[in-house]
């Protein structure tokens, strides 16, 4: 099996499902790189964003295979596969089926290194969220520095100069260690937080967050009201409680399915009143409100059918192309240079240099596992 991807060469890629199903399907796409190809007889289909099955597959063995095949451009780089996966036990009914998620990173042409997404930009990434690139060409909003304990807070990561704030600043575990004072500002309501850095609250003081009267942090939009500050919850009483500028944002009660779903003009879930249904279209979206998604059989012209939310030409192989769900929990990412996954569950296997990760399981449902392996590559220069 070879060590990775080749730049501007064909290769062959193995989508394994494995688990006490019967069949399996799967939809396949990546991050906009190269060329994802079907390969005969292998139950795939292109679709404008990837590949998906036409119907579902019987599993051999205990495990359904995808093969197909994979382009890269002429210049080295790194790609992300998402695949999401259903096994289903062939009884016709989504009872008994489940579903999971997973990423797989390659590199081609280059030596490969893990980085870390940066949400807050401030130079260190989440240790939980990772992608593998070449080294030294880290994707948008990654970098090879791990380690920050808060990704929402751009002076929060290692190297940072701890405060005196009651915060791991530095990300080292301790909070307020040789901690360098802050200025304070009177705290009338006492939440942590003041209203305005002005002599009209009174005069400021060098020392330490949690000082009695005094606080570190800005934003205290109702200075005399403990309940009030950026750090409260936002609960439904015609007030903003995490001083956001925003009332009642996404908890007034809700009414109605799909498209029609609204929030009530108050806390009152009497006064909640749907949107009109419409005729379903196949966009993905719940147009007449019924709790289903492009379940409408005459959406399409005929000769097509809807999937993923697009109009699709029915192969000529004449399957019914199965609908994927996109279910499964979030996904991570990383591994090394010849390929790797995270799924929605930690890995519990290794073969061949790809990791099988556990799919999400509920209830007594089993899990389904993924993996995709680099099994060949055929020559063809761009």
């Amino acid at each position: 099996m070879p060590a990775s991807l080749e730049p501007g060469q064909l290769a062959e890629l193995t989508l394994t499902l494995t688990g006490p199903y019967a069949v399996g399907g799967a939809y396949i796409s990546s991050t906009g790189v190269g060329e994802l190809q079907t390969i005969a007889e292998q139950g795939l289909r292109k679709v404008s964003s990837g590949l998906v099955h036409e119907r579902p597959k019987p599993a051999t063995d205990g495990s359904v295979q995808f093969r197909f095949g994979f382009l890269p451009p002429a210049e080295p780089g790194a790609v992300r596969f998402s695949v999401y996966a259903l096994g289903g036990n062939g009884n016709d009914q989504s009872t008994g089926d489940t579903a999971t998620s997973g990423v797989f990173d390659f590199v081609y042409g280059c030596s490969s290194q893990t980085y870390y997404l940066d949400g807050d930009g401030d130079g260190a990434g989440r240790t939980n969220a990772t992608m593998l690139g070449c080294v030294d060409a880290a994707p948008a909003m990654f970098v090879a520095t791990a380690g920050d304990c808060d990704d929402y807070d751009e002076d929060v990561h290692p190297g940072a100069a701890e405060l005196c704030n009651q915060l791991d600043d530095n990300c080292d575990g301790q909070v307020d260690e040789n901690v360098v004072p802050v200025e304070l500002w009177p705290d009338a309501d006492g939440d942590g937080y003041y209203d305005a850095r002005t002599e009209k609250v009174g005069t400021p003081k060098m020392g330490c967050d949690g000082t009695k009267g005094f606080a570190a942090l800005p934003g205290d939009c109702q200075p005399m009201n403990p309940a009030i500050n950026p750090r409260a919850e936002e609960i439904c009483n015609n007030l903003d409680d995490d001083c956001d500028g925003d009332v009642d944002e996404r908890v007034r009660p809700t009414c109605g399915e799909g498209w029609c779903r609204r929030e009530s003009s108050s806390c009152d879930a009497q006064f909640c009143r749907p949107g009109e249904p419409e005729a379903e279209k196949c966009n993905f979206l719940d147009d007449d409100c019924d709790g289903e998604i492009d379940e409408d059989a005459n959406m399409c012209p005929n000769g097509q059918l809807c999937d993923g939310g697009l109009c699709v030409t029915v192969a000529s192989s004449g399957g019914q192309a199965g609908s994927v769900s996109t279910a499964g929990g979030s996904s991570g990412s990383g591994g090394a240079s010849g390929g790797a996954s995270n799924t929605t569950a930690p890995r519990t296997e290794k073969s061949s240099g790809c990791a099988l990760g556990a799919g999400r399981s509920e209830g007594a449902l089993a899990a389904l596992a993924i993996a995709l392996c680099a099994a060949a590559l055929r020559r063809r220069q761009r």
